[in-house]
């Protein structure tokens, strides 16, 4: 099921020396952030790897793949370059709102990339709802809040009640995508 590489992806691979395939995607923060959650998150995140590993699959986790010591254009360049539309599914953590998530799944929705929302709080998805993505002048993705409604492929939203359910209930969605 993987995506084909394009050219763009082909050339950011070689700018970046960046070989890695991936097959799902978790769209999250990956800079430990204490006064938000983020990195208490860390474990979950952890679990939700071994859960797409443990169906064949290779999963992206952005706080243990992508090297804080890469400038910001290579962090960038690699994961909205090359991992993001080359992934099959992207799974995207809406409990806890950030910079870097939200990229991240713009990156997903301009992509055409199936998307599966993950999340505690019902609430989760109000922002979600109005979330648009647009290209400024200078040719820059931005994330605006703008007409009510998902924007790109919803492949399933995973509402779970704690970290088994919800390691539960995404094993499930993943069988599914992948009919195994």
């Amino acid at each position: 099921m993987a995506r084909n590489e394009t050219i763009e992806t082909e050339e950011l691979r070689e700018i970046y020396g960046f070989h890695e395939k991936y097959d799902v995607t978790l769209a999250c923060a990956f800079e430990p952030d204490v006064d938000r959650g983020c990195e208490r998150r860390f474990t979950f995140y952890d679990s939700i790897g071994k859960v797409v590993e443990r169906l064949g699959k290779k999963a992206f986790l952005p706080h243990k793949h992508a090297d804080l010591n890469w400038s910001p254009e290579k962090i960038v360049g690699i994961i909205n370059g090359i991992v993001i539309p080359t992934s099959d599914l992207v799974l995207a953590y809406i409990g806890i709102n950030t910079t870097s998530g939200g990229v991240m799944l713009g990156k997903a929705i301009t992509s055409g990339i199936p998307v599966s929302y993950m999340y505690e709080d019902e609430s989760c998805l109000n922002y979600l709802k109005s979330l648009i993505i647009i290209i400024d002048e200078a040719g820059r993705e931005r994330t605006v809040v703008r007409e009510p409604g998902f924007r790109g492929n919803v492949y399933d939203l995973i509402q779970f009640d704690n970290d088994k359910d919800g390691l539960r209930k995404l094993e499930l969605s993943l069988k599914k995508f992948y009919n195994l």
